[in-house]
């Protein structure tokens, strides 16, 4: 299981999330020398601040950056940026990288996830057409941001809805387009996306949704985008239409894919190969598949907070005694112009696609007392099913992450509808209201459930 070898050579492929928290962990807590591969131009950085830095709200992509090149080569890590690992051959303990070899002990493998730009859309190759998934996309953004005066979003996610807000921010036309009838539609449901978009709206974003473009126009650049039978104006377009598992490299050495895309790995992180999982290599981030708590099922998990948790655990499992992954509700929260949107658990969408049986309860309340100044409304969503707590969802101008935190513990100690009704909550006017809303949504769940009895 865990390595116990000492000055064992231990190689990382991959600098994001995982990959630089398990070699910065591993200098303080181990003897292994550690050597790390990662395709980007840079590394220890913040993925989920790069909107923010488009939006003005961080003064530049400087502040992002956590620890530098500098810094990581002097406590010790062998980095290697720009530099893609071209095969791994797990029967000789070797990766190779263009002409050189390297062997290995141990072996992490944490390549993360690459962007899906649909196919089938004409256009995609003109210049100006962006992705965000790197800091070098993101400062290639901003600069093309500068000299726009209308941008078109493709994809109604997190990142798209993020990225909407910080360029509308900028005074450039925006509009943002969701091929699902609303947008957010993998983090909650349709309710409660509905106070999102108005959010949007309010800010002047075009909010457009249930439409795929037909085509992106223009001779070298592009300047319009096809939607229905209209043409949006476009200086700059930025497809947000999601991400796949980066695991080319893990096929190619053998190495189990499930049915999300992901790697399959046991409860230490190990992969699957050919159904055994190997005691030497440990995968985690994007490119690995999760179980879900709820459902039992593989899933995905593109959380910065899961991405930290594995990275723990793989340190863990080479350094000390094995520790497991359990399965995740995968909580998640962001902040959309000036509303925050939190989820836990399962939406009622995901409910459907499994056939679990839900009744939910839904409370609109207000973040503090209706006398003190800067309140604002607040939506909350509860999901149960037999009773128990399987999901959750809150939109407001603050206090989400909190309920969401609460809430996600909620789910794992099997909370019911009754706990939840009877919740006791603590008060004080510039933090909340004197019952806070989400008893009423319990109570309105459970008033459900007694109708149907």
């Amino acid at each position: 299981m865990p390595g116990e070898k000492k000055n064992g050579k231990i190689i990382i492929i991959g600098g994001g999330a995982v990959g630089m928290a398990v070699a910065t962990s591993l200098t303080r807590h181990s003897d292994y020398s550690i050597t790390v591969f990662s395709a980007d131009v840079h590394t220890a950085y913040s993925q989920c601040g790069m909107p923010f830095v488009i939006s003005g709200e961080i003064k530049d992509f400087k502040t992002l950056i956590r620890r530098d090149e500098k810094f990581l080569k002097g406590i010790g890590i062998d980095l290697h940026l720009g530099t893609r690992i071209d095969s791994i051959n797990t029967k000789e303990s070797t990766v190779v990288s263009g002409a050189e070899e390297y062997h290995y002990d141990k072996l992490v493998i944490a390549t993360g996830s690459k962007t899906k730009i649909p196919s089938d859309i004409p256009g995609t190759r003109l210049g100006n057409v962006f992705t965000l998934r790197t800091l070098s996309d993101a400062i290639k953004i901003e600069e093309a941001v500068k000299n726009a005066s209308s941008v078109v979003i493709i994809g109604g996610g997190s990142i798209g809805a993020e990225l909407a807000a910080a360029i509308v921010r900028r005074n450039v036309n925006t509009t943002l387009l969701s091929r699902s009838s609303s947008i957010l539609s993998h983090n909650v449901d349709p309710d409660m996306a509905e106070a999102v978009q108005e959010h949007l709206e309010s800010m002047g974003v075009n909010v457009i949704t249930g439409y795929v473009p037909s085509a992106l126009n223009g001779e070298e650049n592009v300047s319009s985008v096809t939607i229905g039978t209209t043409d949006f104006p476009a200086d700059l377009v930025i497809f947000s239409t999601g991400v796949e598992p980066e695991n080319e490299l893990a096929i190619n050495a053998g190495i189990d894919i499930g049915p999300t895309g992901g790697i399959i790995v046991d409860e230490y992180l190990h992969p699957s190969m050919s159904g055994a999982f190997h005691p030497d290599i440990y995968c985690g981030g994007e490119c690995v598949e999760v179980l879900d708590h709820i459902t039992g099922k593989p899933m995905l998990s593109q959380v910065a907070s899961n991405a930290r948790r594995m990275a723990g655990t793989i340190t863990k499992n080479l350094t000390s005694k094995p520790v497991r992954f359990d399965p995740i509700l995968n909580p998640w929260v962001a902040v959309i112009g000036n509303i925050q949107v939190g989820t836990t658990g399962i939406t009622s969408k995901k409910a459907a696609e499994n056939d679990i049986k839900i009744v939910t309860g839904l409370a609109t309340g207000s973040t503090r007392a209706e006398y003190y100044p800067g309140g604002s409304k607040l939506f909350i969503k509860l999901i149960f099913s037999d009773e128990y707590l399987v999901g959750a969802q809150v939109v407001g101008g603050e206090g989400v992450k909190e309920r969401i935190d609460a809430l996600t513990l909620a789910i794992k100690k099997r909370t019911t509808v009754h706990e939840l009704a009877n919740i006791e909550t603590c008060y004080a006017p510039p933090v909340s209201t004197l019952q806070d809303p989400t008893g009423f949504a319990a109570k309105g769940a459970l008033k459900k459930m007694r109708k149907k009895a």
